[in-house]
C-alpha cells in the first residue's frame, strides 16, 4: 500500500475512528501539532523547531520509563496501539479474526493512517537530525527480550497495513490489550493493575508435593481448554509451596490464555466489579487470595460463599478462585462452637456455617510440613541448582541447625538456608 504523503498525515489523524482516543495521548498530540505546523502555509520555523525538540524530549522520556528502543517514534506508536483498550480490542481478545467484517474494515482504515505515521521519517522530511532516535537504547529500563517485545517489533515492522492489523489482532488475542498488553499477573486497584516485576516460578522450582502439583495442573488444564474445573483451596503449613504452586501455574499456562489476579480479603466486597471486568475479557483468570482466613465477627466470607456457589449469579466460565490458607476451614473455630451447653439452641448450625465456606472449593489440597528426609532432598536440589561446592554431610548438618534456629522445616526455610550459603 502506498504510504500517505507526509503533508497529509496530520490531517488524516483527524479521521481516526476506532483508535480516536489515541489523539489524547500527549506525545501523539504533540506529533500532530508538529505535523500541522510544518505544513501550514504560514508555518513558523522557530515554532517547528521548538515542537520538534519538545517531541524529542517526550520520546526519550517514554523510552527510559517504558523500556522502548530502536526507532523511538515507531516503538512509541506501536506501544500505544497494543496498550489501547476499547470495544474493538476486547472483541479481538475473544474472537481474534472472527470479528465481523464491518468492524475489521473500520479498524483497517485506522491502521492505514497509523501505518503511515509509523513510517514517517522525520529527519528526511523535515531536515532534522533524527539519528539519535533511530537506534536508541534506554538506560533506566532495558527492553525485555521475550514474548511482548518480539511481538511488538513484529507489529511495527510490518510490510503493509493489512499485515500490521493481522498481527495487532493476534496480539490482542494471544496477549491482551490495555493493561493486559504486557503483563501476566495483576492486582485489583479499582481495576486491573499490572504487576511489572512478577515472580516467575516453574514447577521445577518446587521440590516434592508431586500429587498436589499434578492435581493443580490437571484442573487448570481443563479450565483453559474450556472444560469444567473446580475452585481450589490449598491448605497447609507456612512456607510449604502453596503460593508458589499457583504462580507456577500461570507460568505453565500463560500461552494458553491464563492470567492471575490477586486480591485481598478486604476486596471480596468488590467481587461483583471484579467479575464484571474479567467476564468481558477474552482470557482465563485465576482470582488468587493468599493466606485467606476469617476471624470471629468478620462477615466478608458470606459474600465469598455466595459467589463461589449458591448465589443467583454464578462465576463466569473464564474465572476460577484459588486460595491458600493455614486454616483447614478458613473461619476461626472455638471450643464454644462445639459446646453442647452453649446458649445457642442449634449449636451444630454454627459449626456447619463455619465449614460451609471451605466446602465451596471443589478441590482441597494439603501441603504438610516435610519430613527430615524430604527437607534434606529439597535442600540438596536447591544447592545443586546454585552449584554450591559443599559436601552432603556438611550441607545436611548445617540445614538441620538452620531449621532449628529459624522457622522449622519447609521449602521456604530450605531456600533461605541455601541462599545464605550462596552469599
Amino acid at each position: 500500500m502506498e504510504i500517505l504523503p507526509f503533508d497529509d498525515c496530520g490531517e488524516y489523524l483527524n479521521k481516526l475512528i476506532i483508535y480516536r482516543d489515541i489523539l489524547k495521548d500527549p506525545v501523539i498530540s504533540l506529533l500532530k501539532n508538529f505535523l500541522d505546523e510544518s505544513f501550514s502555509e504560514k508555518h513558523d520555523r522557530e515554532k517547528i523547531n521548538s515542537l520538534y525538540y519538545e517531541l524529542s524530549s517526550k520520546l526519550i522520556s517514554a523510552a527510559e520509563n517504558y523500556g522502548l528502543s530502536g526507532n523511538l517514534l515507531k516503538s512509541y506508536i506501536g506501544n500505544c496501539i497494543v496498550n489501547y483498550k476499547n470495544y474493538f480490542t476486547k472483541a479481538c481478545e475473544k474472537y481474534e479474526m472472527s470479528i465481523e467484517k464491518c468492524l475489521y474494515l473500520t479498524a483497517l482504515n485506522d491502521i492505514k493512517i497509523l501505518y503511515s505515521l509509523l513510517n514517517l521519517n522525520i529527519g528526511t522530511a523535515f531536515d532534522q537530525d533524527y539519528t539519535l532516535f533511530e537506534n536508541y537504547i534506554p538506560t533506566l529500563n532495558k527492553p525485555s527480550i521475550g514474548l511482548f517485545n518480539e511481538k511488538l517489533n513484529s507489529i511495527i515492522n510490518s510490510s503493509s497495513p493489512e499485515y500490521m492489523l493481522k498481527k495487532i489482532i493476534k496480539y490482542y488475542f494471544e496477549v491482551g490489550s490495555g493493561e493486559m498488553s504486557n503483563a501476566i499477573a495483576f492486582r485489583w486497584e479499582n481495576g486491573l493493575t499490572p504487576v511489572k516485576d512478577y515472580d516467575y516460578l516453574t514447577f521445577s522450582d518446587i521440590i516434592g508435593y508431586d500429587y498436589q502439583k499434578e492435581t493443580l495442573i490437571k484442573n487448570t488444564n481443563a479450565f483453559v481448554n474450556g472444560h469444567t474445573a473446580n475452585n481450589v483451596l490449598l491448605i497447609g503449613s507456612r512456607g510449604t509451596g502453596k503460593s508458589s504452586s499457583v504462580k507456577a501455574l500461570v507460568t505453565e499456562f500463560y500461552s494458553s490464555g491464563l492470567r492471575l489476579v490477586e486480591i485481598t480479603k478486604s476486596q471480596l466486597l468488590c467481587f461483583p466489579d471484579i467479575l464484571k471486568e474479567l467476564k468481558s475479557r477474552g482470557k482465563y483468570f485465576i482470582i488468587f487470595i493468599d493466606d485467606l482466613s476469617f476471624e470471629e465477627g468478620e462477615i466478608e466470607y458470606k459474600q465469598m460463599k455466595s459467589f463461589l456457589d449458591g448465589g443467583i449469579e454464578k462465576l463466569p466460565s473464564n474465572v476460577l478462585v484459588y486460595a491458600t490458607s493455614n486454616r483447614r476451614h478458613l473461619i476461626k473455630e472455638t471450643w464454644g462452637d462445639r459446646n453442647q451447653d452453649s446458649e445457642e439452641i442449634h449449636s451444630s448450625d454454627t459449626v456447619n456455617e463455619k465449614l460451609s465456606l471451605s466446602d465451596r472449593f471443589g478441590i482441597k489440597l494439603t501441603y504438610i510440613t516435610p519430613s527430615q528426609n524430604e527437607y534434606f532432598k529439597i535442600v540438596e536440589e536447591l544447592a545443586k541448582k546454585q552449584n554450591l561446592n559443599i559436601s552432603v554431610e556438611n550441607l545436611r548438618s548445617e540445614a538441620v541447625k538452620w531449621a532449628a534456629s529459624q522457622n522449622g522445616r519447609s521449602g521456604r526455610t530450605a531456600k533461605q538456608f541455601v541462599n545464605s550459603l550462596a552469599e
